[in-house]
């Protein structure tokens, strides 16, 4: 027996994976924080033209009059309902005085855009940036450029993760997570409009470099029975931070204050990993970094309770098996000059139209409650049973899942604008499903390409899945606004890409359930997995499968 046949073993659950499980677990919790920050710091509360210190000291001492001083110097006007309100960008053109002569409503008077900023109808202490760098009318462009701005970080982050695959799981993650935290302080202090925009895009760069990272090193330690299970395990996690999220801004209020208690939980939460969160022992061995994997390997077996004198399997385990890790340029020349092109675009494509899909229903959808702070937790609890998929993949596999889900998406988007409008429940639960189904697309397809890619080209590959997907969450808006010329537009594009997608992925994806991880392009490349129109196929497991005819037995590292 060699190293390569006790790793196979040492992958099966016990202490270690356990440990493991809870590390990414908990790791992947603080990324929501920053994901879905905008719900707490982007909150636009009620608001008017801020009037001359006086008039406003009056306002304060004169409550029986407020209302009519306010009409005399701020105009009326109709909402998207129709129904008169205070204008919250203008105001009359009147002089001002401390002493209020008879107020005649009436009198005539040019209408002005806000002069003196503006009065924000808000308790003391519960700022929000929008209130802070003043977000609203003529600036209302400020809080859309700062999330457009926190997208480029994320789709920066996904081109940065691949740093993985050439320095190492844990020395990439263990940067990003003290950037991530870091991101947070700094956020907090922001004391301007452009500071906030650059701390904004760090935290889109390390949130996903830290959670990619830890998805990644998750399925390399986890045998093909327990690998779903693992990469499960970071996605409700996600979810579990997004359900905190209205929680931690509930009780501080401030948005500043938020970022404070949500770093210092972030802290709390990522100590462990800088003793605990390992350095892959695939990725070294596949690097060539032999005594070092035999350390990993060692740890492994100590806390699984596992007797191998690796000394003498030093011996039947060659030195610099492999290439080293490849860069952006190499994993790109590699995927279209092998037989896995049509599969990485297909899941490139996928990955496009769940991050374009995701955020077109996010934004489009009506909120389930009229508190703020519910309306987050609710929106959060809606995907939590997305993750049915856990089972779905098991049962019928990757691609199975990803078509179906993506159909049932594609399908409940075309029918949502003909429902009438009284139909408000119906359309809400439809609203729901589909937002659950793109969400379970997420899981299905980042553990679907996690498993189509070599060991070496793996953080690579779902990096630029993921850049694809925030290339989807641009156009996101977009699509969006598609709406203002024609209602049904929005749902007609999303119904009609996410159909597509799912018939480009029962067609060009292979089934990955039952397969080992591949270490080399040849192992990856003998996957021909297909179910195209036979969508009944059914595969037997792969695990123990012979190596590649093509592959020299000295190269290759059995995986699970």
């Amino acid at each position: 027996m060699n190293i390569d046949e006790e790793f196979k073993h040492l992958l099966k659950w016990g202490r270690y994976q356990t440990v493991i499980y809870v590390i990414v677990f908990i790791s992947c919790v603080p990324n929501a924080f920053t994901t879905f920050q905008f719900a707490v710091n982007h909150f636009e509360p009620n608001h008017r033209c801020k009037l001359p210190s006086g008039i406003e000291s009056i306002l304060k001492n004169n409550l029986n009059d407020s209302e009519k001083i306010l009409d005399y110097y701020i105009p009326r006007e109709a909402d998207n309902y129709g129904n008169s309100i205070r204008s919250k960008c203008h105001m009359y053109n009147r002089s001002y005085s401390t002493e209020l002569p008879p107020i005649h409503i009436n009198q005539s008077a040019d209408i002005i855009s806000c002069t003196n900023g503006f009065t924000f109808d808000i308790l003391p202490n519960h700022d929000t940036a929008v209130t802070d760098f003043e977000m609203v009318c003529s600036n209302n462009w400020k809080g859309p450029l700062a999330i457009t701005v926190f997208q480029s970080g994320m789709a920066s982050g996904s081109i940065a993760g691949m740093l993985a695959d050439r320095y190492g799981r844990r020395p990439v993650y263990l940067i990003a997570t003290f950037a991530l935290i870091g991101s947070m302080g700094l956020t907090a202090v922001s004391w301007n409009y452009y500071l906030y925009l650059v701390v904004v895009y760090l935290s889109g760069v390390t949130g996903l470099i830290n959670f990619v990272v830890a998805f990644v090193l998750a399925t390399e330690v986890i045998s093909v029975k327990f690998r779903n299970f693992m990469a499960v395990g970071t996605m409700y996690a996600f979810s579990v931070g997004y359900c905190i999220v209205p929680l931690i801004s509930y009780y501080t209020q401030n948005w500043r204050s938020y970022f404070w208690a949500s770093m210092t939980i972030a802290i709390v939460l990522y100590l462990p990993g800088y003793w605990l969160f390992p350095e892959s022992p695939r990725w070294l061995m596949t690097v060539g970094r032999t005594n070092e994997a035999i350390k990993e390997l060692d740890k492994m077996a100590k806390a699984n309770k596992k007797k191998i004198d690796f000394a003498n399997l030093r011996k039947t385990h060659p030195h610099n098996m492999m290439t080293r890790p490849s860069g952006l340029i190499e994993t790109l020349r590699i995927i279209f000059k092998s037989k896995l092109t049509s599969r990485c675009l297909a899941a490139f494509f996928v990955w496009f139209v769940t991050g374009l899909v995701y955020y077109a229903i996010a934004f489009h959808s009506k909120s389930f409650s009229d508190d703020r702070y519910l309306n987050i937790l609710f929106s959060a609890l809606a995907e939590l049973p997305a993750y049915v998929s856990f089972y779905a993949v098991n049962i019928i596999g990757r691609p199975r899942s990803a078509t179906f889900f993506l159909l049932t998406c594609g399908i409940f988007s075309i029918i949502l604008p003909y429902l009438p409008e009284d139909l408000s429940l119906a359309r809400t639960i439809i609203s729901i499903i589909g937002k659950g189904a793109v969400s379970a697309v997420f899981y299905v397809i980042y553990l679907s390409t996690s498993e189509l890619a070599p060991t070496l080209q793996r953080s690579a590959t779902m990096s630029i899945a993921s850049f694809c997907c925030r290339v989807g969450a641009f156009i996101a808006p977009s699509v969006i606004l598609m709406g203002k010329i024609e209602y049904s537009i929005p749902n007609w594009i999303m119904g009609g890409i996410t159909i597509l997608s799912g018939i480009i992925g029962i067609f060009c994806i292979p089934e990955t359930m039952g397969v080992r991880m591949p270490d080399t392009i040849q192992q990856a490349e003998s996957n021909k997995r297909y179910y195209g129109l036979n969508i009944f196929r059914k595969f037997k497991s792969t695990e123990d499968n012979t190596r590649s005819k093509n592959e020299h037995p000295k190269k290759e590292l059995t995986a699970l």
